[in-house]
């Protein structure tokens, strides 16, 4: 652009700012970088000048450079701004932040990450980011396959999840980080990795943890005071009960069971998380267990219309059987409950190197994908309204993610292509953890062995995992000819099993019960077994039992009914017994009493220490339920001062408490023979179905040791029996 003179009429310039400078004629040129305009080249004179294109070119000759100049000059400030933010940005953040190359090596931290670390930034940068963070792990242990950092490194994936870091210094924190690739068109040329140390937030979990299990033990004893009395209602304590009150018993029957298993799934994660109960590692074999939980779920798949299959692979593992049943039975349980009715629900199990993958799959509503995740977390569900709808406490899932961990293993979720979820539990043949051959269970497996004859396999196999479930031994027969054969322990010399009772389906080889009891009173080893009969009829109360059956009970059976019944028939007439039940909570020890006086026996209810000792000596208990909270001292006291004493040192004791008893303390309550239950986890019912078994294995074993005595005084009157036996020895 060239102008000759300002002063001429109809130029854009201003006359009188030209006039002002004393300005003749100017010139300008635009000053580009590529099609961008940066800047504009001036040029004014105080004489007129006719326009020079020669003069104009050279302007444009110089204005390209100095374009370039000035766009790299600004581009220096911008970046040169845009460093001084980030490094701001980067001081202040109080997460750790790590910039890796694609070798792997730290290149960069902010003064957190140095900070968390304890070291000076020079000295970190240049290592590589996995022996940053686990080079220095304690007790000279080393990182394998399972090792989340390191599989995300050499996977050059994004990942994020909770490690320990370990310091130069040997000390360790628990921290949380997400760990970013950076591609550049596609290449890989490093990663970002950003964690934050979470002790605090490790330590307000397990305070909350500790009110919870605290409010959760004190919710246990009022609990199961509110069971126990509905157990006794339903039972027909108090005679028959109209449709109405039937129909609010079973509400309310419902709603404590659903609390009572609340609070247990409460108490049993806390547990678990805080390692107070040691997994009972041993060789098994996950097929069975799949099959044993298959099993137990029938008769709940069966009433919504579910199939289970499962195929027939055969694996051998070493893990805590109990607790992979528990991970099993849950996640059949969800499957089946989230199904619609005539779906299947298939469970797989696939081997591997290193360990086996057991896939859950089922045909229901699927899961949405922003959930996958946070359903293993705790009191999370899919929908708010499942837990009011399908039951359950959302405890679940967290459940099973916490065993599988300690299994060293892991558990996640999946949506099914068409429908439906898969849950994926993958588990190592040999977790690398220190195995525990210790074991706490519920219920000691001495209560006796019981006959169960029933040719349907799956009532059979439920009534069995019922009974096993509080301590019975079970011997199954399908049949009238191996129910005969099962009576003897040895045919040849005629010896007989030591069978407690037998429980026998009305309908077995399609006889009914009046046809199958001749057949088994005739036989010698079973004259004086109690029989129970297994049926899917009602007994009328007013009519009696059919001649040499010793009790009933309807099909299908709960633990209530089969438990008490069997106690019944097992508990021989003999010396009217005497409980004494320590129990500080008023209304617990009125239903426990309750609870035994149906069975005719004698009970005490003392609510204190004092009253504990004094009732031992002046009412001679044959067994005690002791509960350890007491007003004026506790039931560590109760126990010492029997142990003190030569007649009640070695009496039959039921600790019935609120809390669970660590094995390291379960010794220092031993007497004579000795069981540990939970409130609320052990219902009265229970309670009783045990204490009369402690009861009458108490009696038999006075019973033996009277004859053992009788046996020897005989022989020490009898010169020649002395030398029969001498010869014998």
């Amino acid at each position: 652009m060239w102008i000759e003179d300002f002063t001429t009429p109809g130029n854009r310039t201003n006359p009188f700012q030209a006039a002002h400078y004393g300005l003749k004629s100017g010139w300008a040129a635009p000053v580009r970088v590529g099609n961008r305009l940066i800047a504009v080249l001036e040029f004014y004179s105080l004489q007129s000048h006719q326009e020079d294109r020669e003069c104009i070119a050279t302007v444009e000759t110089i204005s390209a450079p100095l374009g370039q100049m000035l766009a790299r000059s600004r581009e220096e400030e911008r970046v040169e701004e845009l460093h001084h933010t980030q490094q701001i940005l980067l001081d202040t953040i109080e997460d750790g932040i790590c910039a890796v190359g694609e070798s792997g090596a730290v290149t960069l931290l902010n003064p957190a990450a140095a900070k968390l670390l304890r070291g000076d930034t020079q000295n970190l940068v240049g290592k590589t980011l996995h022996e940053l963070l686990h080079g220095n792990i304690q007790a000279g242990g080393t990182c394998d396959e399972n090792c989340l950092l390191l599989g995300a490194l050499r996977q050059r994936k994004a990942t994020s999840g909770s490690i320990t870091i370990f310091r130069h210094d040997r000390s360790s924190f628990p921290a949380e980080f997400s760990l970013t690739p950076i591609l550049d068109n596609g290449h890989f040329s490093g990663s970002v990795l950003s964690f934050r140390d979470i002790t605090q937030r490790y330590a307000l979990d397990r305070m909350k943890d500790e009110f919870v299990s605290t409010v959760s033990h004190e919710l246990r004893t009022p609990l199961t005071s509110i069971r126990g009395a509905l157990g006794l209602l339903s039972s027909g304590i108090l005679g028959q009960l109209n449709d109405k009150a039937a129909n609010l018993l079973r509400i309310a029957l419902s709603n404590s069971d659903r609390l009572v298993r609340l609070i247990n799934d409460i108490l049993d994660l806390e547990r678990i998380q805080s390692g107070r109960e040691p997994l009972a590692f041993r060789p098994v074999a996950l097929n069975e267990i799949v099959q044993q939980a298959i099993d137990g779920m029938h008769p709940v798949a069966d009433a919504a219309g579910i199939q289970l299959i499962q195929d027939a692979t055969a694996v051998q593992l070493n893990a805590d059987p109990d607790r992979l049943l528990q991970i099993i039975t849950n996640l059949l349980s969800n499957a089946i409950k989230f199904s619609p009715a005539g779906a299947t629900v298939a469970i797989t199990l696939r081997a591997g190197s290193s360990g086996v993958i057991l896939s859950v799959i089922d045909q229901g509503r699927g899961i949405p994908a922003d959930k996958l995740d946070t359903i293993f977390d705790r009191f999370q569900q899919v929908d708010a309204s499942d837990s009011r709808q399908k039951g359950g406490s959302g405890l679940g899932l967290a459940i099973c993610r916490t065993i599988v961990e300690q299994h060293g293993g892991k558990i996640w979720a999946e949506r099914n292509a068409v429908r439906g979820s898969t849950f994926r539990v993958l588990l190592p043949f040999q977790p690398l953890i220190e195995l525990s051959s210790m074991e706490t269970p519920l219920v000691s497996s001495d209560q006796g062995l019981i006959l169960i004859a029933d040719s349907n396999d799956v009532t059979r196999a439920t009534i069995a995992n019922q009974l096993r479930r509080h301590g019975y031994s079970v011997l199954e027969t399908a049949s009238i000819q191996q129910t005969i054969d099962a009576l003897w322990l040895d045919k040849g010399t005629q010896i007989p099993a030591k069978i407690e009772a037998i429980l026998v389906d009305t309908s077995l080889d399609s006889l009914n019960g009046w046809e199958i009891l001749p057949l088994l009173r005739k036989h010698p080893a079973a004259g004086t077994i109690p029989i129970v009969l297994l049926s899917v009829d009602h007994k009328d109360p007013s009519q009696p039992l059919p001649a040499g059956a010793d009790g009933w009970i309807p099909k299908p059976a709960q633990d209530q009914a089969l438990l008490y019944e069997l106690a019944r028939v097992l508990s021989a007439p003999g010396e009217k017994a005497r409980i004494l039940v320590v129990e500080d909570d008023l209304d617990l020890a009125r239903v426990i009493g309750a609870v035994f006086s149906r069975d005719g026996i004698e009970v005490k209810l003392v609510h204190s220490r004092q009253d504990a000792l004094d009732a031992c000596l002046s009412f001679k208990p044959q067994l005690i339920v002791l509960d350890l909270s007491l007003p004026d001292g506790d039931g560590f006291n109760v126990v010492d001062w029997l142990r003190q004493n030569d007649s009640l040192a070695h009496l039959p004791l039921v600790v019935y408490s609120a809390r669970e008893i660590p094995p390291s303390e379960r010794s220092l309550l031993q007497l004579g023979p000795t069981q540990f239950l939970t409130k609320a986890r052990v219902q009265p019912q229970q309670l009783e179905s045990l204490v009369l078994t402690m009861l009458r294995r108490s009696r038999q074993k006075k019973e033996s040791e009277m004859v053992d005595s009788y046996a020897q005084q005989a022989i020490s009157n009898d010169p020649s029996s002395s030398r029969y036996a001498s010869e014998r020895q």
